[in-house]
């Protein structure tokens, strides 16, 4: 499976080049706790000067580069055989679509309860590839393998509809994460919803990349109760209150999850699809939708 990374640099410099070596040392084995045979990594950078990855400074007159000759010198050559192995996507804007360079345009994103960092875009980057998020552990707020950030509207105001990315700053935080990975039962996700067969037999076949962006997405729409606006959620013009849960792809496109309320309150998750243009997928599916969704009224109300 291929697995993406993005370097935080909000969590950079390090106090000293022996802390960066300690605390980013920490952060690969975390990395390391996910491999599996056949696992291919992918690591993208954003900074303000574009940075090439090598440069990366990871505390005063100590880079990346610096930090790959320690390995050597110390004896690690299992890890510095893995990142001479891994994909260098640096600087990231290089290396991306028009559509990932569109959303991370239109969307800024915050921490709650933490200061808006020099460096917000590297949450858009890590969110709309749905890459783990690799820091390494100098302050209390990189101290979980989740990190919760939630939007920033265009007017300025602090949007309280919080999303999740996947983070990596120790090694703990990458066998937690492996753990959580091992889980791929949808139906299991949440009680709120009622997934219909048709939904369930796309999700099983999807290819492993996309499997884990809908495992994780849906868990989180149920988490935020399937309510909320973009960049998660959208309601969808000329259908009968259809809604979707929106994200990107793996290797280009979109997925998209079509689901509607019941008199419940519970909801129906109706289908979902992959598209490859603005508009496609959109026309024989949400006919596609509403005949399911009349489908499991008619048996709830056998």
């Amino acid at each position: 499976m291929d697995i993406s990374l993005c370097l935080n640099p909000n969590s950079f410099p390090a106090a000293s080049a022996e802390q960066a070596y300690q605390l980013f040392e920490d952060s690969w084995q975390g990395v390391l706790a996910l491999y599996q045979n056949g696992d291919r990594y992918l690591l993208y950078l954003d900074t303000l000067s574009n940075d090439n990855l090598h440069d990366f400074s990871l505390a005063e007159s100590f880079t990346y580069d610096d930090f790959l000759n320690l390995l050597m010198a110390r004896g690690e050559r299992d890890l510095h055989n893995f990142l001479t192995q891994l994909e260098d996507k640096s600087p990231a804007l290089d290396y991306l679509d028009t559509e990932t360079l569109d959303d991370i345009a239109s969307y800024s994103f915050y921490m709650p309860n933490h200061p808006i960092p020099r460096y917000a875009d590297t949450f858009s980057l890590a969110y709309f590839l749905d890459a783990i998020l690799l820091s390494i552990n100098t302050s209390p707020q990189w101290a979980s393998h989740q990190v919760t950030i939630a939007r920033i509207a265009d007017d300025g105001r602090y949007i309280d509809e919080q999303l999740a990315l996947h983070h990596i700053a120790t090694q703990t935080h990458g066998q937690q994460l492996f753990q959580q990975f091992s889980q791929d039962d949808i139906k299991a996700v949440c009680t709120q919803a009622v997934m219909t067969v048709e939904f369930v037999s796309w999700y099983q076949e999807l290819a492993a990349e996309n499997k884990r962006r809908v495992f994780d997405k849906f868990k989180l729409a149920c988490e935020r109760q399937f309510q909320g606006a973009k960049p998660l959620f959208d309601s969808l013009i000329n259908s009968d209150g259809i809604r979707e849960i929106r994200f990107s792809a793996y290797s280009g496109g979109a997925i998209r999850i079509l689901f509607k309320a019941m008199s419940d309150a519970k909801h129906a998750i109706l289908l979902g699809f992959i598209k490859k243009s603005n508009s496609g997928g959109y026309t024989e599916n949400i006919p596609k939708a509403e005949a399911l969704f009349h489908q499991l009224q008619m048996r709830n109300n056998t």
